[in-house]
């Protein structure tokens, strides 16, 4: 075993934990995924820690909650990067490096993550803890191809703006389309193939930290058209869209019915932008459209299958290299999808498992092998974990937890649900959420709503028990917990004397 172990953080962007064929999900095929689940650890109930991007990936790179970390939304920045799993682990001899999509600051100013690149198109040096960067910003499209991925496309002698899009609807704010770039050129491809280069390149005698950004399966939902491992949209379950002349459900959160229609953002809950993760799209409408939502939901599933298709070339090169045994490799994306689940797509406040639930696998073949794990985790526990297994202490009370006992020794976690958060502006709609094997409740500060779900018995989240009186014993109970957990890591100062 290697004194230390590499590690390898694959995240992608916003991906339904349902997209993972080992999930149960038998319309979706992903292999690689697969194979990383039953030779590691595959985790059924895995949450993450904000539904929007910047906050979650913040979260996942510091260990802390927004609350701590400061990083409330899209647009915003951690407080005290220092504090990154990449400064931690380059601090502790690793080599570090990322590849792709970052997000850990704000698209729309000037700073290390939209620095202007060089001709000679070099990574970027000394980018938050990372000894050298390869960044893009965007999603899919012409204005998704940025940065080192544009560089990458013109070195192989391909003008970014010479592929289209070829759109299946009309007025489709997923951006349903047949996308003329080819695989070979995919985002997900020059990730993959930088990655492998990266790893047939380093010194081994030092343990490396390689973190990789997939922006896939984010909208616009753009499949190459030389991709044909399609997913059938008749073979993918559908969700139940309110009828346009059905009574709103009275326990309904005020909010929701707004994302249904198309107005959060003419709403009380807008801030100074728009709503975080979604626009005045009525999504009820767009995905009672059974043919515009069916469509939609293929091409979603799909763009999933082809990162798998790009996780397999990694995990072969981990084999040929002969670097698998000692190399932590985990897989995970940022938060979830709506994807048409109660009527609405995307993301934003909200609380369901669509878009709060993600795929987590983890595999770390000298440490465990074929776990199944059913506790409730956080992507905030992905740090400790690997600072765990590092063997580097942490002097920063860190709002995850090491899951090194549960994967090693299947010990109880000695916490008994996971914490979200949510916050669109500090004087608009936020939440503190807890969740646990049976039970959600989600707290929206200053408001008299909220919700409460009983998940053993109704998973599908169909009926709101929040200020139900029959569950106050309920409610209280998960209140506790919640105060408990946020007190659990309240960063504390030394006491040296009495007084």
């Amino acid at each position: 075993m290697a004194e230390k172990p590499n590690v390898i953080l694959i995240t992608t962007d916003q991906q339904r934990y349902d997209s993972v064929g080992m999930s149960g999900s038998s319309f979706v095929k992903t292999p690689n995924m697969d194979r990383l689940g039953r030779e590691g650890a595959f985790f059924r109930r895995a949450y993450c820690p904000n539904t929007v991007c910047s906050p979650s990936r913040a979260s996942i790179m510091t260990g802390l909650h927004l609350s701590r970390h400061g990083a409330y939304n899209i647009g915003t920045a951690a407080l005290d990067p220092s504090r990154f799993l990449s400064h931690e682990l380059r601090r502790a001899g690793y080599r570090t490096y990322h590849v792709g999509k970052a997000h850990w600051y704000p698209w729309g100013t000037v700073n290390p993550e939209t620095a202007p690149i060089g001709e000679d198109g070099a990574p970027l040096r000394d980018f938050v803890g990372f000894d050298a960067a390869e960044v893009s910003i965007g999603h899919a499209g012409p204005g998704g191809i940025t940065g080192h991925y544009a560089y990458w496309m013109r070195s192989k002698g391909y003008d970014p703006a010479a592929f289209q899009a070829r759109k299946r609807f009309d007025k489709d704010d997923n951006g349903t389309s047949d996308y003329e770039l080819p695989v070979s050129l995919h985002s997900g491809t020059w990730i993959a193939e930088r990655a492998v280069q990266y790893l047939e390149n380093h010194d081994h005698s030092e343990p490396f930290y390689l973190n990789l950004g997939f922006p896939d399966p984010h909208h616009p939902h753009m499949v190459p058209m030389d991709f044909k491992d399609r997913v059938d949209p008749e073979a993918i379950p559908y969700p139940a869209i309110p009828e346009p002349d059905a009574e709103e459900d009275p326990r309904l959160p005020e909010h929701i019915p707004h994302f249904r229609k198309g107005t959060i953002n003419d709403s009380r809950f807008r801030g100074r932008f728009g709503m975080a993760g979604n626009q005045n799209t009525p999504w009820a409408d767009y995905f009672r459209d059974r043919e515009k939502g069916k469509g939609t939901r293929a091409y979603y599933y799909t763009l999933v299958q082809l990162i798998d298709k790009q996780l397999g070339i990694l995990l072969d090169a981990l084999d040929r290299l002969k670097l698998a045994e000692d190399t932590i490799v985990i897989f995970t994306s940022d938060h979830g999808e709506m994807l048409g689940d109660h009527g609405i797509g995307q993301k934003g406040p909200l609380v369901y498992e669509g878009v709060t639930r993600v795929p987590l696998l983890i595999r770390y073949p000298n440490s465990f092998r074929g776990r199944t794990v059913e506790d409730c985790v956080s992507l905030v526990d992905l740090l400790p974990t690997v600072l765990d297994y590092a063997g580097i202490p942490d002097t920063l009370r860190r709002d995850g937890i090491s899951l090194k006992p549960l994967l090693e020794e299947e010990r109880k976690l000695r916490r008994p649900g996971v914490r979200i958060e949510y916050k669109e502006e500090p004087d608009r709609i936020r939440y503190k959420a807890w969740v646990t094997p049976e039970w959600k409740l989600a707290v929206y500060l200053g408001e008299s709503f909220g919700e409460l779900y009983d998940l053993k018995n109704d998973p599908e989240e169909k009926i709101n028990r929040f200020g139900d009186p029959n569950y106050e014993a309920v409610h209280l109970r998960l209140m506790t917990e919640l105060l408990n957990d946020l007190e659990r890591s309240e960063p504390v100062s030394g006491r040296e004397s009495r007084v």
